[in-house]
């Protein structure tokens, strides 16, 4: 594991005492859980730009988003973007199965 070092607001380094009471956790693990649930929705808001975009395919999406085909199939019905394929085409698929 490598290590980080950065500077932060005061105010946000309040609310990173708030959460390690909240979660039981230490100042490092309160950080790594943010970092990676901050780079989980950088993944996925990219994939949803490109996807929108018409530069990649759905597919390709959701292997740069880093989830599977249906959530990616979920997330860009939620963002609103129409990919040709719809959840209610996805349900219809999985219900054929």
């Amino acid at each position: 594991m490598k290590t980080v070092t950065t500077r932060i607001p005061e105010d946000d380094e309040e609310v990173l005492a708030e959460l390690e009471t909240e979660l039981s956790a230490d100042r490092s693990e309160v950080l790594r859980r943010l970092i990676r649930q901050g780079l989980s929705d950088w993944r996925k808001e990219r994939a949803l730009d490109q996807l929108r975009d018409h530069r990649i395919t759905l597919r390709k999406a959701a292997e740069l988003a880093d989830v599977s085909y249906v959530e990616m199939v979920s997330l860009t019905s939620e963002a609103g973007i129409d990919v040709g394929y719809t959840t209610t085409d996805l349900e219809r698929d999985l219900d054929r199965i």
